[in-house]
This record gives C-alpha cells, sequence and structure tokens, in this order.
C-alpha cells in the first residue's frame, strides 16, 4: 500500500511539472549553432598600410562595434557574404589595393569561400554592408 501511494505521488508531481524532461524543453535548452566568420583584409604588396583580422561571432553577437548589423546583413544574406548590398556610402577612388576574405561557418554550416580585391581599404569596408567594417 505504500508503495502504490509514493508512486502516485511521485507521478503527480511530474505531471504538475515538477521536472519533468519533455522533448520541447529538451530542444529550448539547447544552444544555437556557432557563428564564427574569421575576416581579414590584407593591403596588396607594396601597397601601404597594415593587416586588419578579426572574428565575427553572432547569435549573439560579439564585441566588434558593428557586429549586431553585420550578423543581420549575413542572416539576411543567410550566411553568403557576396549576397550582402553594399552601405549606402561612397569610397574614394584611390588606387591602395587590399583583399578581403572570410572563412568559417555562418550557424553552424560552413561559409561559401570569400575573397575579394578592392580599389583600397575605405571600399572594402563598405563593399558588403557593415562585414568588413572593423
Amino acid at each position: 500500500m505504500a508503495r502504490v501511494m509514493f508512486c502516485a505521488i511521485l507521478g503527480s508531481g511530474l505531471l504538475a511539472g515538477g521536472g519533468a524532461v519533455t522533448p520541447a524543453a529538451t530542444a529550448a535548452a539547447a544552444p544555437a549553432p556557432a557563428t564564427e566568420i574569421t575576416l581579414s583584409v590584407v593591403p596588396q604588396p607594396g601597397t601601404p598600410g597594415a593587416p586588419r583580422r578579426t572574428v565575427l561571432t553572432c547569435d549573439p553577437a560579439g564585441p566588434l562595434p558593428r557586429a549586431q548589423q553585420a550578423c543581420d546583413e549575413l542572416a539576411k544574406a543567410k550566411g553568403d557574404i557576396s549576397r550582402v548590398p553594399p552601405q549606402q556610402a561612397a569610397c574614394a577612388q584611390v588606387w591602395l589595393p587590399v583583399t578581403a576574405s572570410a572563412s568559417g561557418r555562418w550557424r553552424g554550416v560552413p561559409i561559401p569561400p570569400f575573397s575579394q580585391t578592392y580599389t583600397n581599404d575605405g571600399c572594402a569596408r563598405i563593399a558588403h554592408g557593415h562585414v568588413f567594417d572593423f
């Protein structure tokens, strides 16, 4: 009799939400797939200036000044940097070429390889939204 009573009390506690783990609770606790994209802007040989490198993280956005904007733009482009539209800004047509590159994962999935040469660092900063604006 005591055994039946114990099972009934334990069972009613689980039904009332007293610690039962449901599939929905397990799914909600799972972390979002990681976004970690290594970005670089490197001057062409013979061009003045220092290389710039950083890592962009999203979900939540990392410490870069414009990380949230870059993450939002990448979300609209499904992680494809080549599909991120430019900022609405002009860049000076001064020939100091740099190559902007990116590699890594967008929400756990490898991003398409990206490497593009621009006329200068200012143009690289605005060419794909805020992605290279670091």
